[in-house]
């Protein structure tokens, strides 16, 4: 994914992001169950943004990672799946798209 079109998705994600967080945040507060639903929708938003965003190696580790993905992520993401219907599964996924967001702006200022 070109820098560009990397820039259009993240901005769309994180605009349908703002969007979705109010009511899901309302359907958590009444325990909906179409909140499971909302729910796997941004997972999936996120997920999808972040495994396109391409891949870098860490130059400490070794490793190679997404270059969006937070620290931690694939456990949060786990721990947001299995936990579903917990409150903490919503606070965890909006620390998630944040830090996404920090993430995308640092790499537009660095390129």
């Amino acid at each position: 994914m070109s820098s560009e079109q990397l820039k259009e998705s993240v901005k769309q994600i994180l605009v349908h992001w703002e969007q979705q967080k109010p009511e899901l945040e309302k359907m958590y507060a009444i325990r909906d169950e179409r909140r499971i639903g909302l729910l796997q929708l941004a997972i999936d938003q996120l997920t999808a943004l972040v495994e396109n965003s391409g891949t870098e190696e860490n130059t400490f580790t070794g490793k190679t990672h997404f270059m969006l993905a937070p620290n931690n992520y694939q456990e949060r993401i786990d721990f947001i799946r299995m936990q579903h219907t917990s409150h903490y599964a919503l606070i965890q996924l909006t620390m998630l798209y944040d830090e996404v967001k920090k993430k995308a702006a640092r790499l537009r200022v660095q390129q």
